[in-house]
């Protein structure tokens, strides 16, 4: 659909789906900050909310551009936080994972996958998601501030895309690690004090995950195109692989959130102390035991 005259959008938007989406985003927002903040106090899990909070600042803002349509600093707000949102949702499924492996595998794994604990797996999923904020956020402040236009703004938006191709790559790295955790878990190294609806958040982090991630190639697709391509001028790409996932990948935690299996610390009290230091040094131990086959334990 053609742009109106003088508006700064590459298509005419859609206000009624505008404010549809901001005020389906803002009940998945109140409902995931209950669940989060007042009732299970989750507080590791905060990430989540605040990427849905950001959500509904974007839709928001997009519905205010719609019928200010000459006004780039509204048009340029709405496109940044769209796209920097999903960053803090990817947060919160890095965080879980380590998690879930100390809460659910059993300890004859040393809590370890493809041979890296827990723990560690998290740390450096988090550096990652990071290091990808930090770039689109860099690439989306260069091309705002020329109001994304110009030969600063082409600067802008391949810095964006590195952001986003990184946090895709990670992504895939990080669902290959899950799916082998699931996988352990399944085929008989499942701890027998393992939560009760583990499985459901499993569940809830393949769904996740697997959107965002379609969402990150849309993206990179859509901004390698450039303001000319077909993905910048057709709306119903946005709807379908910006909207709809990421509106899916927070709201699925709403009906699967970890802490209603894991606790309000997310089951790192599973993996403490009676005086709150950590048994890594009996996990190691364990590793070592020749009844366990330690050869065996390193191939996880």
């Amino acid at each position: 659909m053609a742009e109106a005259p003088d508006s700064i959008w590459m298509y005419t938007p859609s206000f009624p789906l505008a404010v549809l989406a901001a005020v389906l985003y803002g009940l998945v927002f109140a409902w995931i900050f209950y669940l989060t903040v007042i009732r299970y106090r989750a507080w590791y899990f905060l990430c989540v909310v605040i990427g849905a909070a950001i959500e509904v600042a974007g839709y928001a803002l997009r519905c205010y551009s719609i019928k200010n349509p000459r006004e780039i600093g509204p048009f340029a707000s709405t496109l940044s936080l769209i796209v920097l949102a999903p960053v803090l949702v990817a947060a919160g499924n890095y965080l879980l994972i380590g998690r879930l492996i100390r809460a659910v595998l059993s300890s004859s794994t040393g809590h370890r996958v493809f041979g890296v604990h827990g723990r560690k797996i998290t740390r450096i999923f988090v550096i990652f998601d990071i290091i990808s904020f930090l770039v689109q956020a860099s690439g989306s402040s260069v091309a705002s501030s020329v109001e994304w236009v110009g030969t600063t703004a082409d600067v802008g938006v391949n810095i964006l895309i590195g952001g986003l191709a990184l946090q895709a790559v990670a992504f895939s790295f990080f669902l290959a690690i899950f799916g082998r955790f699931h996988y352990l878990a399944k085929k008989g190294y499942l701890a027998q004090d393992a939560p009760a609806g583990w499985e459901g958040v499993v569940i809830a982090v393949y769904v996740s995950s697997l959107l965002i991630l379609i969402r990150c190639i849309y993206r990179v697709a859509e901004f390698a195109e450039g303001v000319d391509g077909y993905s910048f001028r057709h709306e119903w790409l946005f709807w379908v692989f910006e909207s709809l996932p990421m509106l899916i990948a927070i709201g699925i935690f709403c009906f699967f959130h970890p802490s209603a299996c894991l606790g309000r610390d997310g089951g790192k009290s599973k993996i403490l102390g009676k005086a709150g230091e950590s048994i890594d040094s009996e996990e190691a131990a364990t590793e070592l035991r020749p009844s366990h086959g330690s050869s065996r334990i390193r191939r996880h």
